[in-house]
């Protein structure tokens, strides 16, 4: 069985994806960026980006009764390599005791300008 969840995201709409979709104990996490309610990026901070994605991920988790310990794999996109130590700060407190498998790319910019950071996720539970 699949089920899907939203964020009201324009972006879920124009690109025909879900938040996140999760099949049997596989929760899959879209590319989740920096962005809030109102479009728009609080800072240029690309730490203070990163805790704000790692928040609304925790959050989309929730929503699928996952907790960020069920997370077993993350992937960072970074449109400036020479930020990743800052990025790579926040996403180690984040996940400090779970430890997922990780993957850090580098990719040309995002739509929205001032986006510093992207995260996307999976996660499994037990059973």
């Amino acid at each position: 069985m699949r089920t899907r969840y939203e964020s009201g995201s324009s972006w879920e709409d124009a690109f025909g994806f879900s938040r996140a979709v999760r099949v049997g104990n596989l929760l899959f996490v879209s590319k989740t960026g920096p962005l809030g309610p109102d479009g728009t990026i609080a800072s240029d901070d690309v730490g203070e980006q990163t805790d704000v994605v790692l928040k609304k991920i925790a959050g989309i988790l929730a929503d699928a009764d996952f907790g960020v310990g069920d997370v077993v794999q993350s992937r960072m996109y970074l449109t400036d390599i020479a930020h990743w130590q800052r990025a790579a700060a926040v996403h180690g407190r984040f996940f400090r005791d779970v430890r997922p498998a990780f993957t850090l790319l580098h990719v040309l910019p995002f739509p929205e300008k001032d986006m510093r950071v992207a995260i996307e996720v999976l996660a499994c539970r037990d059973g």
